[in-house]
């Protein structure tokens, strides 16, 4: 369980060969051409006092990050979105590999450290146990996930490539703007052919909940959402 694992590995899905994409933690880094904003507060003299690990926070996964967020490698997820494997020589798939890195590691950064080395840990030990027994490890299966666009992936590449533009008064646009993305999608899920029959309220005449299967409301995305909020600085 130490390092990072892809969902998919050992898996072959659809035409593609089997996954196998592993890493340790640290090695899953930030792209070569990943200019998207971090905030880094610095003092008068342009020291960062901050520890280490907030200061390398935003660059790099954690082993056991697959353990609390759904998690697919970039190439699974390229597939996913594109329906073939990236060409080595494109401009474009190399940027789309980099966003993909992104929000990869901004949703694993929703969660603390402490929480995930705290799960990687107890389930070393569950191991353990059962070892001990003689009992074989009955993990709830964490994949292979389907050749499809799923947890909202498609929206939150393009909230982190709407922060790469200039902003009214910063160099790049703020979060509470490139937010709003999520909502404008939101909206129109809701209103959509195949939603607008199955949408199920909770509540009375004046105060409704809707209950909705909007890929922007996933585990994954509010994860991606809290882990990009903090890169730029903000606090949830």
């Amino acid at each position: 369980m130490n390092g990072l694992f892809c969902a998919n590995l050992a898996h072959a899905r659809e035409c593609w060969a089997l996954c196998r994409q592993v890493w340790c933690g640290s090695c899953y880094s930030n792209h070569a051409l990943d200019r998207f904003p971090r905030f880094v507060p610095v003092d008068e003299g342009r020291f960062d006092w901050r520890p280490v690990e907030d200061t390398l926070g935003h660059t790099h996964a954690r082993d056991g990050d697959h353990l609390v967020t759904p998690f697919q490698c970039n190439l699974c997820k390229f597939q996913n979105l594109q329906r073939r494997n990236p060409i080595a020589s494109s401009l474009v798939d190399d940027m789309l590999l980099c966003c993909i890195r992104r929000v990869n590691i901004d949703a694993m950064r929703g969660r603390e450290s402490s929480t995930v080395a705290a799960t990687l840990r107890a389930m070393g030990h569950m191991v353990k146990m059962w070892t001990r027994v003689r009992l074989t490890p009955s993990f709830p299966p964490l994949g292979p996930y389907p050749v499809a666009v799923s947890f909202g992936f498609s929206v939150a590449i393009a909230i982190v490539m709407k922060s790469l533009e200039p902003g009214k008064y910063a160099l790049h646009q703020q979060f509470e703007t490139i937010r709003k993305l999520r909502g404008a999608y939101s909206n129109v899920f809701m209103a959509s052919l195949s939603r607008t029959g199955s949408l199920q309220t909770v509540g009375g005449d004046w105060a409704n909940y809707f209950l909705t299967d909007s890929p922007t409301q996933s585990l994954f995305f509010e994860r991606f959402s809290r882990g990009c909020l903090c890169r730029m600085g903000q606090t949830v």
